[in-house]
């Protein structure tokens, strides 16, 4: 079982839509799947899978309050897809998110037991890919879901902000954290990748030192029309997003886990 985290510097990078779409590629393939979501400020797996109103949430299970399977709803029937598609969402409640951010280190430290409880009973059940849509930046929640994974896929963007983000990232919570991090550069303006400015370059310059490259996704005017409703995985599997994230998806599975950081 390959268990990453969806982590990024700061939102705004895609960081959950290429979760939720690489977790559908992977179903599709046959695989079974579980996306949880860890970004408790902003939850939004349950707009991009239209599944409102739930019982119980992410935060329940953490909390001890719920099971786990209270909590996982398998979606897979309803698209149709070779392989189980998995969810744990969290509570969009805005009265819950501010109690979910007014947690402390106590909760947090329970939080990353449980995690790590659910973890090995997904192993244990037979599930190939366990994927964390972690929140952005440097919070309780996701330094738990970055201990928790074999590794992290860093969502950025390319510009100065998301390089600089992105390489604290790496030396002060990754490195420490003996986790290994994968750059994935999404929403590239095409002038970006075939002009005469040499982002791709620039990118492995700066980061050939610090994280492996998985790729770079363009800015499709496909996936801001669907205006956080859609997802292209399901919707248009043969159209280019998805296309070009089966090839990240092919690259992240050939990622060996048992390598160790710095290898």
């Amino acid at each position: 079982m390959k268990c990453f985290a969806v982590h990024s510097y700061k939102g705004g990078t895609g960081k959950t839509t290429l979760a939720a779409n690489l977790a559908v590629i992977y179903a599709r393939m046959g695989h079974d799947v579980v996306l949880l979501e860890l970004d408790f400020q902003a939850p939004s797996l349950h707009t991009l899978f239209g599944v409102r109103g739930r019982d119980a949430y992410m935060n329940d299970y953490l909390s001890e309050s719920a099971t786990w399977d209270d909590v996982l709803v398998d979606l897979g029937d309803n698209y149709d897809l070779d392989g189980l598609l998995v969810l744990g969402f969290s509570n969009p409640d805005v009265d819950e998110i501010r109690k979910q951010l007014a947690k402390d280190r106590k909760w947090h430290m329970q939080a990353i037991s449980q995690l790590l409880v659910l973890k090995e009973r997904l192993r244990a059940e037979g599930f190939d890919y366990v994927i964390f849509d972690s929140a952005p930046g440097v919070h309780y929640s996701s330094v738990n879901a970055v201990v928790a994974s074999d590794f992290t896929v860093v969502v950025a963007k390319i510009d100065n902000f998301d390089f600089d983000g992105s390489i604290a990232l790496i030396d002060q919570l990754y490195n420490p954290l003996e986790r290994r991090a994968f750059m994935l550069f999404n929403k590239v303006v095409p002038p970006l990748l075939t002009g005469s400015r040499p982002a791709i370059s620039t990118a492995e310059e700066v980061f050939k030192d610090k994280a492996e490259i998985l790729g770079f996704v363009p800015c499709y005017c496909d996936v801001p029309l669907a205006m956080g409703s859609e997802i292209q995985a399901l919707s248009q599997p043969d159209g280019p997003f998805a296309t070009r994230l089966q090839q990240v998806a092919q690259k992240i599975a050939e990622i060996d886990v048992a390598a160790k950081h710095g290898t």
